[in-house]
């Protein structure tokens, strides 16, 4: 059994926590023991999520600042923990992550060590930069999801190319017999008009501020026109502010945290990202995976999942009337929404599906094992997709 310790800052709502437990979901239960690490003492929302898929959550139990003896003494206890237990592999994510996971790895002489980065952030402060480098240095592997994160990597953080691993993000595919079904008709003040909608969390790095920008311009040159807004996060009551602001509040809803996303995903007539920062989005992803019409900027790895004018359209950030012109080209050129939606359908089969994701992670651990000298079990596949999720699937 390979025991592995996955290490992220917390377990609050976001993008690595989601792929986390998508990850954990998916491996092969008789070959991989996983177990997940925050460095955080509030360990989230979602530490329930993942005890529920049986695998147990631990923490560093840091409190305040990284920068204290406490997360030496906290850093020495996880090792000592990691080696008596005889760890095989510590697989961290962002930056607390990352180093203290390295850190308490170095110190269990842990024969595996891979850190992942997942964002185009680049660190202000020395003491952050200099931390970067030093876990690249000392890291076995360092995980990339998009070609962009690699680039910052390289270029801001000195890492050397040799370690540097390419995986990107994979979401499920649907089954064609199983296509989601909508949610339940409501009556909707809005009327029946086109819906565009967009998912994700209320941050600056999602450029929310120009997508309600460029809706303000189409509520004319689009009748009907709705949007709903899935998510929640720091900015939202300034994002509201502005929305009512710009005579948006009989056009917008903001949904707040939903459990039904990719429902009312197959409800969108088009699905809008407008991020001025990111690494590669899996709600992206997941839209082109349900056969919806996107329109995305080219931020980071947005660009590099959707293909402009074959598997979605591509805008600059920060362009609010740019992104109203696609998003209006969406809804009225029919037979462009057509061929983007069939093109972003098969771009994500064919490059960005959970089960590539899982088994180039599972090459990489066991190529891995075997480089540090240990025996790597090899994890079996399974072909039938009816195999319930928990018993070491990979879907197709």
């Amino acid at each position: 059994m390979i025991r592995i310790a996955y290490v992220i800052d917390h377990l609050r709502m976001g993008g690595a926590q989601r792929h986390l437990l998508q990850v954990v979901r998916r491996l092969d239960r008789r070959r991989y023991a996983p177990e997940m690490w925050t460095t955080s003492a509030d360990r989230g929302e979602l530490a329930a999520d993942f005890e529920a898929e049986g695998v147990p959550v631990r923490s560093f139990e840091i409190e305040s600042t990284l920068m204290s003896l406490r997360t030496l003494t906290a850093c020495r206890r996880v090792a000592q923990d990691w080696r008596t237990r005889d760890i095989h592999i510590v697989h961290a994510y962002l930056f607390e992550g990352n180093l203290l996971a390295t850190i308490a790895g170095r110190l269990a002489k842990r024969p595996v060590i891979l850190i992942s980065k997942r964002s185009l952030d680049r660190y202000e402060r020395w003491d952050h930069r200099a931390a970067a480098w030093w876990c690249n240095r000392t890291a076995t592997r360092v995980l990339v999801n998009a070609i962009s994160v690699r680039n910052v990597v390289l270029e801001h953080e000195g890492c050397s190319p040799s370690v540097i691993e390419h995986i990107p993000n994979g979401v499920p595919l649907p089954d064609p017999t199983q296509i989601p079904e909508a949610p339940t008709p409501e009556i909707d003040p809005r009327g029946d008009g086109p819906l565009v909608g967009m998912v994700g969390r209320l941050g600056w790095k999602k450029g929310y501020e120009y997508a309600l920008q460029a809706f303000a311009q189409l509520r004319d040159r689009v009748p009907g026109l709705r949007v709903d807004i899935v998510g929640d996060g720091d900015l939202r009551q300034e994002l509201e502010a502005q929305a009512k602001e710009l005579g948006l509040e009989g056009t917008i809803r903001f949904l707040g945290q939903q459990t039904d996303v990719a429902r009312r995903m197959s409800t969108f007539d088009c699905y809008v990202l407008s991020s001025v920062i990111e690494g590669m989005p899996n709600a992206l992803l997941e839209a082109m995976a349900l056969g919806r019409p996107v329109v995305t900027t080219s931020a980071g790895g947005s660009a590099e999942v959707a293909i402009d004018g074959e598997s979605g359209l591509v805008v600059p950030p920060r362009d609010a009337d740019a992104l109203s012109s696609a998003i209006e080209r969406v809804l009225t050129e029919e037979l462009l929404s057509e061929r983007i939606s069939r093109g972003a359908a098969s771009r994500v089969k064919s490059q960005f599906s959970e089960r590539a994701m899982l088994t180039a992670l599972d090459t990489l651990y066991r190529r891995e094992m075997t480089a540090a000298g240990l025996k790597a079990e090899t994890a079996r596949v399974e072909q039938s997709s009816g195999t319930a999720a928990g018993e070491g699937t990979v879907p197709q």
